[in-house]
């Protein structure tokens, strides 16, 4: 019977060398490419950004559940407020980003959800160019197929100034409305839903 051969795995000094080789020029390399400037839009510009998540109005809502229905459901199906039992396919949310008169962006925005019952979702950046403006927001549900226009609108209107750099958001809650956070002057200002 013969002895088991084992092979040597450590690796010869060769080896060792031009790995310690490759990792040093691949770090060099990483570290040039992070010192060179970089910047997201061109110099001596602005941009107007947008977030909202909003739950609109139902468009057709399913129908309401009797008591001894609920009644039948596990504790943990069971809804826990009016509001979260109800169903329905929701309306559009519409969008209209005016700066001095001039439309920027006018978009509507589905529901989420498969069967169109979840909050809309946007996040949008408009450039502009830096100075004092008119700012006009709207952020209102949209009309159902067959009805009236929908009464739920929140109005934001105010006089910006928007440095080169800056970049101003406009934020929707459905406690405060339309927000205005510009970071690097602290102003804020608020809107309030009309109908």
């Amino acid at each position: 019977m013969t002895a088991p051969v084992l092979e040597d795995r450590r690796p010869s000094v060769g080896r060792l060398v031009g790995f310690a080789l490759l990792l040093s020029v691949v770090s060099w390399g990483l570290g040039a490419f992070a010192a060179a400037p970089w910047r997201a839009s061109p110099p001596g510009t602005a941009m107007i950004r947008v977030a909202f998540k909003h739950v609109a109005a139902f468009e057709h809502e399913g129908p309401a559940r009797s008591a001894e229905e609920i009644e039948k459901l596990p504790r943990h199906m069971r809804p826990t407020s009016p509001e979260g039992g109800r169903t329905g396919r929701r309306v559009d949310t519409l969008l209209r980003v005016e700066l001095d008169g001039r439309v920027l962006l006018e978009r509507r925005y589905a529901p989420g959800g498969m069967r169109h019952d979840g909050p809309a979702f946007a996040y949008e950046e408009l450039p502009v160019s830096p100075g004092h403006h008119l700012l006009r927001v709207t952020l209102a549900d949209g009309p159902a197929a067959a009805g009236p226009p929908a009464a739920r609108r929140w109005q934001l209107e105010q006089q910006v100034t928007i440095a080169a750099g800056q970049s101003p958001l406009v934020e929707f809650s459905e406690d405060t409305g339309l927000v205005i956070d510009q970071r690097q002057s602290r102003k804020t200002s608020r809107s309030n839903p009309s109908g």
